[in-house]
């Protein structure tokens, strides 16, 4: 069975590579060659990781406005660029995998946050991705 969890690592080193490369679209299909060649990542599912990384890149701009109403008092700019990655990610999934359920979403991007940026950003990517699944997950947000 193709490993998401795999493909949400790859996507955020990809997108991490991206946003520090001035969001270069050019440079994506390098990226995702470069993290589809890892070994130790060869059960990931490939699919998801394009689909996340395409879903992200092609779309910044309306996730960043999705995101901007979650993030009150603070600049989208002042967040890392870890840490956004992380949240447009989650978004991203909110917004077009709705076959899984928020709370999965919500929990793999705190253990993306917690592997790769440490415990201190997980509390803000908890409230802004909590508040962010009421806007966007209504129903099942509601149900809970």
């Amino acid at each position: 069975m193709a490993n998401r969890h795999m493909a949400r690592e790859s996507a955020l080193e990809t997108l991490y590579a991206w946003g520090s490369a001035d969001q270069d679209g050019g440079m994506i299909p390098d990226l995702l060659a470069s993290r589809l060649q890892h070994e130790e990542r060869d059960e990931q599912d490939e699919n998801y990781l394009r689909d996340a990384v395409y879903g992200v890149t092609d779309h910044v701009d309306a996730l960043d406005e999705v995101i901007k109403t979650a993030v009150r008092g603070r600049s989208l700019r002042s967040v890392a660029q870890l840490e956004i990655n992380v949240i447009r990610l989650a978004v991203w999934e909110m917004q077009n995998r709705l076959e899984i359920p928020y709370r999965v979403i919500i929990n793999e991007a705190l253990e993306l946050t917690r592997d790769y940026a440490g415990e201190a950003p997980r509390g803000f990517i908890n409230g802004v991705l909590d508040n962010l699944a009421r806007q966007l997950r209504q129903s099942e947000t509601a149900a809970r």
